[in-house]
């Protein structure tokens, strides 16, 4: 099948499944995708959790980007349920998917999984892990995809072990000098039932892209699976895509090439102010100030990745609504933080705008009512929670996240009124569903956004004579949030107080994080 016939196929199955939809949910059956029955003896369901790398909540045709062609995702949100204001706390590093996958997998806030690179991976080993306690209440645990929770060449890594029963395809986060680790060559080891360690890394294939490699992996798995065993699993098939380089098969590249690419509505040249980290790797690859060409490539390449991705899932969902698993498996699909793309000058994810700390979230399966969007407001790090009250199991008191298995199951519409977020000792953030407040405590400079009337952050209203209470009001939720999520910085000392906390941890600079 070509791509065209992809895009015809997937977007005629999502009409049909839209005007089938109160048939399915009044008879339990629809003509749009086969199913057949399930042969599990076992009553706890499955778990598939998808996570994707740097991709933004306006990523998905059907919730609200129609620059973008995502049938598979869109087929999936008619079928389950989407929340549109989920987030990831924030970074206390430049690298701010290591942080939001230690949240995950901890089911901890920010500053409760640990703090820096060597802290955080001890600290894993101190809290049970997502995988680890499904494996003692019976589940088979698969990863394939980026960890990216113990760095470096370590064929020994504890706190994967302890989550997953083996691996495949397992991205190794380092290079060597031809060019080995991008898309089309990604370093990957194995890790088997019967092995104490990872295989040495290997590249698998150098014209196979990393998101059907991993995909392949998955459905590898789940074909192996049903003649293994009929315990219960939990697939987490971790995609590197859509992170830089944007690389995807050319057919995708050439799709997008026919098609006039628009400019976000909040581009700019530059940001107005340095916000912290202007100099990090992700905002250097372009040059400033940002030219529109240049950023309209970006999109274009960035797009084609991201429809690729969603092409990979639909051959996983494929398989799976033809499984004897389909009646009992949850699929949860979400990413680890958002990207700028070119949105306020800037273009990584090292900030407080929405582009950058909110990320798509869907999630189907036996109890989820379908074709339902609600608003969410919760942390991705309630996925823990979560998948272990989907499964019937204990939440470890250990675990700080809410579960939102309240948001599926009934008219609840959201689980906080207010999220916090923050980067390094440079941004603290506050927001409701309709105000945002972003504290830079290093140069004292506050910005305040009304939601509702400026989505895309454009005006800050800081300095209207009615912001001030509203700003005040915020001002002491984000302390309160703070404290909840053990943030150690000080306004008066922001880095004083996070440079002292620092090197009472682990004795490192504020420049090596």
């Amino acid at each position: 099948m070509d791509i065209s016939q992809f895009f015809n196929l997937s977007r005629q199955t999502t009409r049909c499944m839209m005007a089938t939809l109160s048939l399915v949910i009044a008879f339990g059956s629809s003509k749009c995708w086969p199913s057949i029955e399930s042969n599990v003896e076992e009553n706890k369901p499955n778990f598939i959790f998808i996570l994707t790398d740097d991709q933004t909540y306006h990523s998905i045709n059907t919730l609200g980007n129609n620059s973008i062609e995502t049938p598979n995702l869109d087929r999936l949100a008619v079928n389950g349920m989407s929340f549109t204001h989920v987030f990831n706390q924030g970074s206390w590093s430049v690298a701010v998917c290591a942080p939001s996958r230690a949240m995950i997998h901890t089911g901890r806030h920010l500053f409760r999984t640990g703090f820096g690179k060597k802290h955080a991976q001890a600290k894993l080993l101190e809290f049970p892990l997502l995988g680890e306690v499904l494996q003692l209440h019976g589940y088979e645990t698969f990863i394939t995809g980026k960890w990216h929770l113990e760095e470096g060449r370590k064929r020994n890594p504890e706190a994967l072990k302890k989550s997953f029963s083996f691996g495949s395809k397992i991205y190794q986060p380092y290079s060597s000098n031809k060019g080995e680790g991008v898309h089309f060559a990604p370093l990957v080891a194995e890790y088997t039932e019967s092995s104490a360690r990872l295989t040495p890394p290997f590249v698998f294939s150098t014209t196979t892209h990393s998101t059907t490699l991993l995909t392949d992996a998955a459905l590898d798995y789940l074909t192996e699976k049903r003649k293994r065993n009929n315990q219960p699993f939990f697939l987490y098939l971790s995609f590197l895509a859509p992170h830089d380089p944007h690389q995807s098969p050319k057919q995708f590249e050439q799709f997008y090439s026919k098609r006039k690419i628009q400019l976000p509505e909040n581009f700019r040249p530059k940001h107005p102010f340095d916000q912290g980290d202007w100099t990090v790797r992700d905002e250097v690859l372009l040059p400033f100030p940002r030219v529109p060409a240049q950023i309209k490539e970006n999109l274009l390449k960035y797009y084609a990745m991201i429809t690729h991705l969603d092409f990979e899932i639909g051959r996983l969902m494929n398989f799976l609504n033809t499984s004897k698993y389909a009646k009992n498996t949850y699929v949860i699909f979400t990413s680890d933080n958002g990207l700028a793309s070119g949105q306020h000058g800037l273009l990584g994810k090292q900030n407080q705008y929405d582009h950058s700390v909110r990320v798509p979230f869907i999630i189907k399966g036996p109890t989820v009512q379908k074709n339902v969007r609600k608003t969410g407001m919760f942390y991705i790090n309630s996925v823990f929670p979560t998948i272990l009250e989907l499964a019937g199991l204990p939440v470890p008191d250990t675990v700080d996240a809410k579960s939102i298995v309240s948001l599926i199951e009934s008219d609840d519409e959201q689980s906080y009124e207010f999220i916090y977020g923050g980067y390094k000792h440079f941004q603290r953030m506050v927001r409701s569903k309709r105000y945002k407040l972003i504290h830079y405590p290093v140069i004292q400079k506050t910005q305040l956004f009304d939601l509702y009337s400026d989505p895309f952050e454009i005006n800050s209203i800081e300095n209207n004579p009615e912001s001030g209470e509203l700003i005040d009001d915020l001002f002491l939720e984000l302390e309160r949030l703070k404290v909840l999520v053990g943030d150690p910085l000080r306004n008066d000392d922001p880095i004083g107080s996070f440079s002292d906390f620092f090197r009472g941890t682990q004795g490192i600079k504020l420049s090596e994080l």
